[in-house]
């Protein structure tokens, strides 16, 4: 299962749950609104000559000989930084839009920083969220997240574009690790706030509420239940000796001060 954490005051706890549960629908971020504005940075890996030629002759037989030169020419001189690393990550960040799921949902730093203190849930996907995303006709990437202390390398003209923008697409810093984030991604038109899909309300499995989420999302949840019995509702508390994060199913009759635990 994927998990998508959800904080923000009540009316939009509930404004969320309702669009994503009843309808669907998906949010995917603009790159340029991430809360680590140093996302998709890489260090750039001039080609030589003959892989440029190559990978040219290979995917964009139609350049003319003039722009063939003029590209190459930006690897080198005072401008070469400003052409194959500024403004590639620009036009990236302008351009990109991404779902960030979490493959856990029992992290505290996740209900602190996500889900507004335990006040707010996560919705649970079903593993084919997968495939209904990359189904979209601008998919253009998934998959785990590396963490590391290094930038990724951008090797340019020397594999694919998919390959050459993976790891760039797909690294952040270590200090992120403890999200576990699988990434789904879409290309779409610059400087949106965010693109919006909708997929088979049923991909949604349930949803885990935090410890201390408002009555109102408890009851639309066991709303949703009860004409979907197969969804799941729980609800976060901690274990009795040890600081780790636990769930239990709720009901209409099942109350617990999970924080307190």
């Amino acid at each position: 299962m994927f998990y998508k954490f959800v904080g923000g005051d009540e009316p939009v706890l509930l404004d969320i749950f309702d669009k994503a549960v009843e309808n669907g629908s998906l949010k995917f971020t603009s790159a340029l609104g991430f809360n680590d504005p140093f996302e998709f940075k890489f260090n750039s890996i001039a080609p030589t000559r003959e892989a440029f030629d190559a990978w040219h002759k290979t995917y964009d037989p139609g350049r003319s000989a003039d722009e063939l030169e003029h590209g190459w020419a930006s690897f080198f001189g005072k401008s070469a930084d400003w052409n194959t690393n500024f403004v590639p990550r620009q036009n990236l960040l302008h351009q990109l839009y991404v779902l960030c799921l979490a493959r856990r949902w029992d992290s505290h730093l996740m209900w602190a920083h996500y889900a507004r203190n335990h006040q707010g849930y996560a919705l649970i996907y079903r593993p084919e969220i997968v495939e209904a995303v990359e189904a979209l006709a601008d998919h253009t990437g998934t998959g785990d997240i590396d963490y590391g202390t290094q930038l990724p390398s951008l090797r340019w003209f020397q594999v694919t574009r998919e390959d050459m923008l993976e790891p760039v697409l797909f690294t952040k810093s270590e200090e992120w690790a403890y999200e576990r984030e699988f990434r789904l991604i879409l290309s779409g038109p610059p400087s949106k706030p965010a693109l919006y899909e909708t997929v088979d309300p049923d991909l949604v499995a349930g949803v885990v509420l935090g410890t201390r989420a408002p009555k109102t999302v408890i009851d639309v949840a066991l709303a949703v239940q009860r004409s979907r019995p197969n969804f799941i509702v729980r609800k976060v508390t901690s274990t009795s000796c040890s600081y780790a994060l636990n769930a239990y199913d709720v009901d209409a009759n099942s109350w617990r001060y999970g924080h307190m635990l």
